[in-house]
């Protein structure tokens, strides 16, 4: 190779080298398109971790279940081994409380031995579908909400309580009775005339024919008795579709009743026609209620004509210990006090000699729960599309002198019977009274921070001194004491007064055997779901 030649191939080197270069420098320092940039880092660069902002708990309100409610017993909880597992608690001597994750507890009103003694009832007597409330009626705590199906299990208890899934049937008397009453255009003592009715009510038994209508009977024995034409003569003379419907609301029929869990609208559909709106008002189809419902409507009697909603949340603790209990549910006065004493007396007549006698008084006279009178009212009503159930209601309150508890129990029977609702409620009546004390001193339970629950010790005067574990309750019995109770206050703000006095207790006699009164046949279905006699 020449020397010309290896000049030009130096040259053209160098040229290479810095041809090479400036393209190197060119690329490092342009910038690449923002769009095409981020494809090349999600391959390329590990992104930074950002950390996802937790979820916010819900509220403990929506939270409450009380399926995941554990029973508790008092004083501080024992220390447990490893891997040991906390001794059960006796039902008498604890109370329902629900831990949540976030540190949160509630406690439950519900007293466990009444709650589980009426999930016994049901089960022990075969019933397809019940269910038992009852209110303390000093503020409308809930002592007892038990559920039962046997007919179909998949049923959730808390849903055959809340949900108005059975017809009023003649429990809707008590509410035409208040509002005739309340309207001064009948008494307890006004008198109609009929025949028949007694199962159906046709059109022309509401024509007044005093060839034909030889029977006659007060508004009082009618709802004593459940006479259905009396009743639906009286609301068909003296009440206007306005004046039934205001009267259902003021019981809380077709609005919103505040509770703990969601709460169905009781439906009242008041007919416009004068004569199937007696027949409603006679507690024929057209009006639906919840058993907690129920439990209501018989506390505004018991609470002298005061409405208060029922709670069932007797405290929330806070993870850090802060109190935040919900204030108590506001009351309303719904019916006249007169008014709630005398359809009381109507009420009580039902279980000393009318529809629910056979629960409360054997064939001799004699009481099953010596010295303590109940009021109450039943309602029956036969579906005709299977299954068939026959929807049968008791509510009422007790002792009927002086109310501590109100109470609803509904059982849907098939054609064979088991038991009827006022045999439930009775028993369930002198288990409450044989643990009223018990009960009375563990409403004052409250949550410990340790995680247990402390209960008060009071003095001879009542008043609180130090908190402590209490001893375990007595074990419920199944008669009453002879002597009822002092008065509870209502928990009412001004709307209500001090109780008025109350019928008289049945006299006392010697405890009577548990026996179950007689069980009645089947109700014969008719062409429409119609009620029974009760």
């Amino acid at each position: 190779m020449s020397a010309s030649q290896r000049q030009l191939g130096g040259l053209g080197a160098l040229f290479f080298l810095a041809s090479l270069g400036a393209i190197a420098y060119f690329v490092q320092r342009q910038e690449i398109p923002e769009e095409r940039d981020l494809v090349r880092a999600a391959a390329t660069v590990v992104p930074e971790s950002t950390p996802e902002e937790p979820a916010l708990a819900l509220p403990w309100q929506e939270r409450l279940d009380l399926s995941a409610a554990k029973l508790v017993g008092y004083g501080p909880p024992a220390p447990l081994a490893e891997g040991a597992e906390a001794p059960a608690v006796d039902p008498a001597s604890g109370r329902l409380v629900q831990h949540f994750n976030d540190g949160h507890r509630v406690l439950y009103t519900i007293d466990p031995v009444l709650q589980q003694s009426a999930l016994e009832i049901f089960k022990s007597h075969e019933v397809p579908f019940a269910a038992a409330v009852v209110l303390d009626v000093r503020d409308n705590a809930i002592l007892a909400m038990a559920g039962h199906s046997s007919m179909d299990p998949q049923v959730d208890p808390l849903e055959i309580l809340t949900t108005a899934w059975a017809p009023a049937a003649s429990i809707f008397k008590l509410v035409t009775a208040s509002a005739l009453v309340g309207s001064k255009r009948a008494s307890a003592k006004s008198k109609e005339c009929f025949s028949g009715g007694l199962h159906g009510i046709t059109d022309d038994l509401l024509t007044d024919n005093p060839a034909r209508d030889t029977r006659c009977d007060t508004l009082s024995a009618a709802v004593a008795h459940s006479h259905n034409l009396v009743i639906a003569k009286l609301a068909l003379k003296h009440l206007d579709a306005p004046a039934l419907l205001g009267a259902a609301k003021t019981f809380g029929f077709e609005r919103d009743i505040p509770f703990e869990f969601p709460l169905e609208r009781s439906p009242a559909r008041i007919p416009a026609e004068p004569r199937e709106r007696a027949k409603v008002a006679a507690g024929f189809w057209n009006v639906d209620m919840s058993p907690l419902h129920g439990a209501l409507l018989a506390s505004v009697f018991a609470r002298d004509g005061v409405f208060q909603a029922p709670h069932v949340v007797a405290q929330v603790l806070a993870p850090d210990g802060s109190d935040g209990t919900p204030p108590a549910p506001k009351t309303e006065r719904a019916i006249a006090r007169e008014v709630a004493k005398s359809v009381g007396e109507m009420m009580l007549a039902t279980t000393t000699e009318g529809t629910a006698r056979a629960s409360f008084r054997d064939g001799k006279g004699t009481y099953y729960i010596p010295g303590v009178a109940v009021a109450g009212k039943t309602g029956s009503l036969t579906g005709k599309k299977a299954p068939a159930l026959n929807y049968n209601w008791f509510v009422g309150y007790a002792p009927a002198d002086r109310p501590e508890i109100a109470f609803a129990v509904i059982v849907a029977n098939e054609p064979k019977w088991r038991i009827k609702a006022h045999y439930a409620a009775r028993r369930l009546v002198q288990i409450y009274l044989g643990r009223r004390d018990a009960i009375a001193e563990q409403a004052a339970a409250r949550l410990s921070s340790d995680g247990g629950l402390i209960l008060p010790q009071r003095e001879a005067k009542g008043a609180p001194v130090i908190a402590s574990a209490a001893q375990p309750a007595a074990p419920p019995v199944a008669a009453a004491p002879a002597a009822a109770a002092a008065a509870p206050s209502s928990g009412a703000t001004s709307a209500a007064e001090p109780p008025a006095a109350r019928p008289a207790a049945p006299p006392a006699s010697a405890p009577h055997a548990d026996e179950l009164p007689p069980i009645p046949g089947a109700v014969p279905p008719g062409t429409r779901p119609v009620p029974a006699n009760g």
